[in-house]
């Protein structure tokens, strides 16, 4: 099994917004390594130049990427990042073919 990436392309719903989403993106990323253990393996958030944000997360694998893009969005606890994000543009997971 090979690692996969997990691509997400989304607004946000106006400027305070954004900053509300970084500021609970650490809690975000604590609930993935708790309930996902080794199968979350890291995360990156950036936004592009016309304003969209890029959620770049690498899983240990497809099934466990799927299972979190399933239950992490309803999940209670992720609510403070979740609730922020507005039109999502795109989603896709990806195989790692090689990493350097």
């Amino acid at each position: 099994m090979s690692a996969t990436i997990e691509y997400v392309r989304f607004d946000t719903d106006d400027p305070a917004a954004l900053t509300a989403l970084t500021a609970h993106r650490e809690q975000l990323v604590e609930l993935l390594k708790e309930q996902y253990g080794d199968g979350f393996q890291g995360a990156h958030l950036a936004q592009f130049d016309d304003g969209t944000v890029l959620d770049f997360i690498i899983w240990s694998s497809a099934a466990v990427a799927e299972r979190a893009a399933k239950e992490m969005p309803t999940d209670p606890r992720a609510q403070g990042f979740f609730s922020r994000i507005g039109t999502v543009h795109e989603m896709r997971h990806a195989q790692v073919l090689h990493t350097a």
